[in-house]
């Protein structure tokens, strides 16, 4: 290693030690306990569910005001009516090593609530074949979620969570209390422990109080690890990286995405609902274009709509028009759920429904989808169907399509989840008058997968000589309740999820949920709503986005280090082949040496996002031999690209 290359490491080392610092939210959530030069991902929030779990109100998703002191941070918030108006002030320090909360909840009116509990999740990818023990009672921490989500319900003051890979969380709390070890991947994709500080109903006034403390402890991995690539093996063809815009598409973040990211693929929202909220005609053969085309209005969401899907093509970027809410005349309810299936008699209105809709974003607006789908119809978000409605309603639209000139194709699948989904997919792939009219398969990769579950994908992808696309790419659909996608943890999770798709489930596009205001990328100012800015988790798309062209094929390659995840691709560019290298660091500061790199690669950009360090462009680095040695942070993504790149635009 260069002398240059060895100050840099020094120096981030230095910089790791002097950084490690337990991670909050600025809603008082923990997000990472400080252990060694870096962190372990810990999540914690102050939940109080009402009688029966009917509703839930979460301390970080309320408004939350933050004072410190000299050695302690205090969060104090105020719940809704609904929730007794309870008053709960958090107060976190440090004591020998421990990170300790004193909680304080009191409730301004009487509320029949459950509990008010301390709630503490780990993630489940890095604690799933580990082991908890609470008090005298002790178990495995299940590598799949089995039908006893439930793990233990012991009368204790301690609990320690044990990770795979022998670090460990203890949590304790006096005095005892009846403390739920519980595997939360029924909902999200955590381990969780709930520490309850009260039981039962609260009256105005009453105030009840509570201590918690967390250490973390384990081995530090700060290894050197070393990167192979294999410049001669393909694996498969990136169509392009890109986004949802789907929902609040008139926020200037969907302005701000699709002038400042390399979009390449995208999926909007169809609101048939707005196109037809009423019935234009009984007769399905018949389309009252007046009575839809009227609803066409300035200002309006289906405008809006409309607008963004001309863009898009005027673009050329392929989209994914997708279904969530219809029109109620379309439908009949679900008994006991809050999804809605359509009508059996409506079908054939159904198709005139979505053909019009096209047929009129083609010839006004010079935009058609490259894809249709229902949203994530086997789970019902919004519309349920079985794997057999899902079949016949692909030949169905496909027929109506045809018919009508539109080249539109069916998107198969497009499922909630890619574990033990493919089945759902079964009976459409099993039909040739079915098959005939898919274009692409899809699935989601909320909650992700273990790399067995993923690889069942592009083997059907092969079989089908289809296309894959995770049409939405995220990590957990309950985030948006407590906003704590907004966080750096999360992006970074966001970030280890892209790399292990690109390994596992080789899919031809990966569209981000999402490019809007949902789930938003940007972050607003606090004194001008109107005013936004970049975060680490935009620039992370950005990463990913912008330096993988679309076209590019992805190479194998591998890593000898768990926390060092690698992604490849070649590309063409002006004539020349073109190499982008992405280099994730989930860890501590390490050395990284990366070989294989081809003899026509001679310079190489890098370009790091890291906590708290947006989209910074390095000094280039020339390889020697097909080897570069280079320093990580912790936690980070570096890519080495060919390509030409722009500093980060605030």
């Amino acid at each position: 290693m260069s002398v240059l290359a060895r100050g840099a490491l020094l120096l981030i080392l230095i910089c790791a030690a002097a950084q490690a610092e337990n991670r909050f939210s600025e809603n008082g959530r923990l997000e990472a306990l400080s252990l060694g030069g870096g962190w372990t991902p810990v999540a914690t929030d102050i939940v109080v569910p009402l009688k029966g779990w009917t509703k839930q109100f979460n301390f970080s998703a309320a408004k939350v005001n933050q004072s410190k002191t000299a050695d302690s941070r205090t969060w104090r918030a105020t719940l809704s009516d609904e929730a007794g108006g309870i008053v709960i002030e958090q107060s976190v320090r440090e004591i020998n090593g421990r990170l300790v909360f004193d909680v304080r909840a009191t409730a301004q009116k009487d509320v029949d609530c459950e509990s008010v509990l301390f709630w503490i999740d780990v993630p489940a990818e890095k604690y799933a074949g580990g082991s908890f023990t609470a008090g005298i009672d002790f178990g495995p921490l299940p590598l799949e979620l089995t039908e006893q989500f439930r793990l233990s319900n012991a009368s204790t003051h301690s609990v320690t969570l044990k990770s795979k890979d022998d670090f460990e969380l203890n949590v304790t709390f006096p005095p005892k209390a009846p403390v739920t070890v519980q595997d939360s991947r029924k909902w999200s994709n955590h381990f969780s422990v709930l520490v309850p500080i009260h039981y039962g109903p609260l009256r105005a006034g009453q105030s009840v109080v509570s201590q918690i403390s967390l250490v973390a402890s384990g081995q530090v991995d700060a290894q050197p690890a070393t990167v192979m690539v294999d410049p001669n093996a393909a694996m498969q063809t990136i169509r392009g990286m890109g986004g949802n815009y789907c929902f609040k598409i008139e926020s200037p973040i969907t302005r701000y995405t699709l002038d400042n990211l390399n979009v390449a693929y995208a999926r909007t929202e169809l609101s048939l609902k707005d196109w037809e909220p009423e019935n234009d005609d009984a007769d399905p053969a018949k389309i009252n274009w007046a009575a839809c085309v009227a609803r066409d209005t300035e200002g309006s969401r289906l405008r809006a709509e409309l607008e963004l899907m001309r863009e898009l093509s005027q673009k050329k970027i392929p989209y994914i028009a997708s279904v969530w809410h219809l029109p109620g005349w379309l439908t009949t309810p679900v008994a006991g759920a809050e999804n809605s299936k359509v009508d059996a008699s409506k079908w054939p209105e159904f198709a005139e429904c979505v053909t019009s809709y096209l047929l009129y974003a083609k010839e006004k607006y010079q935009a058609e989808p490259e894809l249709f789908s229902f949203n994530e119809p086997d789970l019902g978000v919004q519309v349920l169907l079985s794997p057999e409605e899902h079949r016949d309603s692909i030949k169905l639209l496909g027929t109506a399509f045809e018919k009508s000139g539109l080249k539109t194709r069916l998107l198969l699948g497009d499922v909630a989840n890619p574990r033990g989904s493919t089945e759902y997919l079964a009976s459409a792939i099993a039909d040739p008058d079915a098959l005939k009219f898919a274009g692409a398969i899809s699935f989601h990769s909320w909650g992700g997968a273990q790399p067995e579950q993923y690889n069942v994908w592009p083997r059907l992808a092969q079989s089908t000589k289809l296309p894959l696309i995770v049409a939405e790419a995220g990590v957990d659909p309950a985030a948006w309740k407590t906003g704590s996608f907004q966080s750096f943890d999360y992006g970074l999770r966001e970030a280890a999820q892209y790399q292990d798709l690109f390994r596992h489930a080789r899919p031809n596009a990966i569209l981000f949920w999402e490019f809007t205001d949902d789930y938003p990328l940007l972050t607003r100012n606090k004194f001008n709503k109107n005013r936004f800015a970049p975060t680490e988790r935009y620039c992370f798309q950005k990463h990913y986005c912008d330096l993988i062209p679309a076209g590019s094929v992805m190479l194998a390659s591998t890593s000898d280090n768990e926390f060092i995840r690698a992604s490849v691709f070649k590309f063409s560019r002006d004539g020349a082949e073109g190499f982008t290298v992405h280099l994730l660091n989930t860890g501590w500061a390490r050395e990284v040496t990366l070989r294989g790199l081809p003899a026509s690669v001679t310079t190489l950009t890098a370009v790091r996002t890291s906590r708290g360090e947006l989209y910074r462009v390095l000094e280039a680095m020339k390889p020697e031999n097909g080897s570069i040695k280079l320093a990580l942070p912790p936690q980070c993504l570096i890519s080495l690209t060919t390509l030409s790149v722009e500093p980060l635009k605030q």
